[in-house]
């Protein structure tokens, strides 16, 4: 049986942090761009799971240990994909011994694999979902 991940968050933790986003972030862009942008985005498992091993082959290749994903912002030109507000996705590696596993967050050292292909095409919903 697989135990849940002690990183694992509550509904209502998720509920507060959406709506401090859209209350104080998503306003603030509404005003400045004149439209609403996507807040959230969506893979499918099955995609995930394929770029997952697809990092874990190139960087055994490679050599790179210690891997983790760090999610990127990004916003198409206009005109490609109505200029909307992207998500990305880039393997990092660990560059201190510290576990992945037992990191809080925001500490530690990592750096962006850059020689390994970024991951994108996630499908953002306008009107934007709300959790």
């Amino acid at each position: 049986m697989t135990q849940k991940p002690k990183k694992c968050i509550t509904k209502d933790n998720a509920k507060k942090l959406q709506k401090n986003y859209v209350d104080k972030i998503e306003k603030i862009l509404k005003k400045e761009l004149g439209k609403q942008e996507a807040r959230d985005f969506w893979w499918s498992v099955e995609e995930v799971e394929e770029y997952i091993a697809y990092v874990k082959a190139e960087a055994a290749k490679k050599g790179y240990e210690n891997l983790g994903l760090r999610f990127f912002m990004g916003k198409y030109d206009d005109g490609t994909k109505d200029g909307q507000t992207t998500m990305f996705m880039a393997p990092t590696k660990r560059t201190d011994s510290v576990s992945l596993k037992s990191t809080e967050p925001g500490t530690g050292e990592d750096e962006t694999i850059e020689d390994i292909d970024p991951y994108n095409d996630g499908y953002g919903k306008i009107p934007p979902t709300d959790y």
